[in-house]
């Protein structure tokens, strides 16, 4: 099992029991007359997020006797800020937005990943005269801050034997960088996709792409510690997200009409991002790894000594209830 940038992080993991062991337990409380869970969940709403979609427009939801008030988000720090507020019972985020924000909230906790995903891209000009990676020395690099894909530039450039010094870094929303290497304002940019390729659309023959493949990264369910959510509805609501990972390992050819169609997206655009996706409901040694390198970067970026422990940000007892074989983390037994 490799490890970011070659760092082992050790951790201290130990499997929670089904009944969540050393969190707080959820209350049952939402229930209607019918039998029927509630929940509110805060989504990101792109093609990573497709099984949450994909659950509530081909009735799974419903088969499990559960109501969901799905509502959209541009981005999971936005979802996550949902849930703090009160206005959801759940959120879906990325890694990296769970890691740090981990930083300043000790009660997230990960029930599963619902995707994992290898979605940056690093574009040059090469009418800027950047070819490959070695050219961007000197180059103005456009990225957003925090985020991601700023962790992807670091390690980039260290693969590369070069570091933030050797560039000139521009902090831009993922907009302002579609068109700031559109006017040449900047020489290269790293970022997201669906960006990625609306910059290679525009730049066409004059794009060069400096990254074959990212970083993993994972979309994550995340709850509040707080013992304030009904555990049988997070059951249900796992339950028939499993059941959009099946109907989309079942339905390939639908499913990618389906993503089309529901994020604005064309279909050259969906069959280029199908390969880099898996939208599969687990919870893997791998995603703590990923979280311990990107806190690592982290905490030196704002002066921190110390990382959370993920360990006991997990809760891997309701998809253990609903897929045990989902649930695959490593318990550790040596202390960092």
């Amino acid at each position: 099992m490799r490890s970011r940038m070659g760092i082992t992080v050790v951790i201290l993991f130990c499997v929670l029991a089904l009944g969540g062991v050393g969190l707080a337990a959820y209350h049952s409380r939402f229930d209607d007359a019918h039998g029927r869970a509630k929940l509110r969940l805060a989504a990101y709403e792109g093609d990573v997020g497709a099984l949450e979609w994909i659950a509530r427009d081909q009735g799974f939801f419903d088969s499990v006797g559960l109501d969901v008030e799905l509502t959209g988000f541009a981005t999971g720090r936005e979802a996550i800020k949902a849930m703090k507020d009160g206005r959801a019972d759940l959120a879906t985020a990325s890694e990296f937005v769970v890691a740090t924000n981990s930083f300043s909230r000790a009660d997230l906790r990960i029930l599963a990943s619902i995707c994992q995903y290898w979605n940056k891209g690093f574009i040059g000009r090469r009418d800027h005269g950047i070819e490959k990676p070695g050219d961007l020395k000197g180059k103005r690099i456009g990225f957003t801050s925090p985020s991601s894909a700023e962790h992807s530039l670091v390690v980039f450039l260290a693969l590369q034997g070069l570091t933030l010094d050797d560039v000139t870094l521009v902090d831009l929303k993922p907009e302002q960088i579609e068109s700031q290497m559109a006017d040449g304002s900047i020489d290269a940019a790293v970022t997201w996709e669906p960006h990625v390729a609306a910059i290679q659309a525009r730049l066409a023959a004059n794009a060069v792409s400096l990254m074959p493949r990212s970083l993993e990264n994972y979309l994550l369910i995340v709850a509040n510690g707080d013992g304030t959510t009904d555990r049988r509805a997070v059951g249900r609501l796992l339950q028939a997200l499993l059941l959009a990972e099946n109907w989309t390992r079942q339905n390939p050819v639908e499913a990618k009409r389906y993503l089309a169609a529901r994020f604005t997206l064309t279909p050259a655009y969906v069959e280029k991002i199908w390969t880099r996706m898996q939208l599969t409901l687990s919870l893997q040694q791998e995603i703590l790894e990923a979280m311990d390198a990107e806190a690592l970067w982290f905490a030196r970026k704002i002066g921190r000594q110390t990382i959370p422990n993920f360990a006991l940000v997990v809760d891997g007892g309701p998809l253990a209830k609903v897929n045990p074989s989902a649930v695959n983390v490593v318990p550790r037994t040596t202390e960092q």
